[in-house]
């Protein structure tokens, strides 16, 4: 019998095959990625929003009201100052693409930024939507991503014209200083509060094209969308009745067979953090499996 990709699937075959019948809904050709992004239910009413956009939350588990965006841009831009300062010494700097790739390792490193992570691999999403929740009981969530689509919707907005506008008219005001009036996706990255005056960071968000700087992004086959100052674009977006964004539900009871069934198939926290970190963490993983297993009792 068919999968109903509409409910929560519970094999891995099932999650398969409902990839499967998301490309061809979308009339996706074979030699284009579909991105993927596991997500748990904790993230609530802050799908599809990076770490920069999720309000704290209190001891009641309510969270508190999102800081003004200007806030948060001034706080991100401070947070990416302070790491480029320190990453130096644990990184080779870039010559000319410093900014974005320090962005980028900022985020893979736990640091609060505006870029959504997702991966062009299926497995690797589902491990991430599984990971370290062996007793959790709700379903996990899989977002599919079709990012040609989405990317020329965004490239179509009165926005972006604007964006690229005003962008080349700060660079042109800065003839010293280094600026390149055509790359206007710059103006996307972390901004002081006096150029955010100058040179606002835009609305929509914006889908990247980036090497693999790390052995980690390579592995975890890293994609970024990196959102402007509209905290809820992607979850609007998802929302739409022609949306570029699909979901795959994971039953909660399939967890644990699940997580199993990726070790299997070789997607694993060491594999996906290709470093003693992510051993450990597999060893971790491997305990908590392990130390609930009834057949270990014996």
């Amino acid at each position: 019998m068919a999968t109903d990709c509409t409910s929560p699937v519970t094999t891995l075959g099932d999650f398969i095959h409902c990839v499967s019948e998301m490309r061809k809904a979308w009339g996706l050709p074979k030699h284009k990625e579909l991105w993927f992004r596991g997500e748990s239910k904790d993230f609530e009413d802050t799908i599809l929003r990076p770490e920069l956009y999720r309000p704290a939350k209190v001891d009641n588990g309510k969270p508190l009201p999102l800081k003004p965006i200007s806030k948060l841009l001034a706080i991100e831009d401070d947070l990416h100052d302070e790491f480029m300062r320190n990453a130096v010494e644990h990184e080779k700097e870039s010559s000319e693409d410093w900014d974005w790739d320090s962005y980028f390792l900022m985020q893979h490193h736990e640091g609060p930024t505006r870029l959504l992570d997702w991966s062009d691999g299926a497995l690797i999403a589902l491990h991430f939507a599984l990971r370290n929740k062996s007793n959790d009981k709700h379903d996990a969530r899989v977002y599919v991503l079709e990012p040609y689509r989405l990317n020329e919707q965004l490239k179509a907005l009165p926005d972006m014209k604007l964006a690229e506008d005003a962008w080349e008219a700060y660079a042109q005001k800065r003839p010293n200083e280094g600026y390149d009036p055509s790359a206007w996706e710059d103006s996307y990255l972390p901004v002081s509060e006096e150029d955010f005056a100058e040179v606002p960071v835009p609305r929509p968000p914006m889908v990247l094209e980036f090497p693999h700087i790390t052995r980690r992004i390579a592995a975890q086959r890293s994609r970024f969308i990196v959102l402007g100052t509209e905290p809820n674009w992607m979850q609007d977006e998802f929302r739409k009745t022609d949306s570029t964004i699909k979901l795959i539900t994971i039953a909660a009871d399939a967890r644990a067979q699940l997580r199993q069934d990726l070790r299997d198939c070789g997607i694993t926290e060491s594999v996906i953090y290709p470093d003693l970190d992510g051993l450990g963490r597999e060893m971790k993983q491997l305990w908590e499996d392990r130390r609930v297993a009834p057949e270990e009792n014996a």
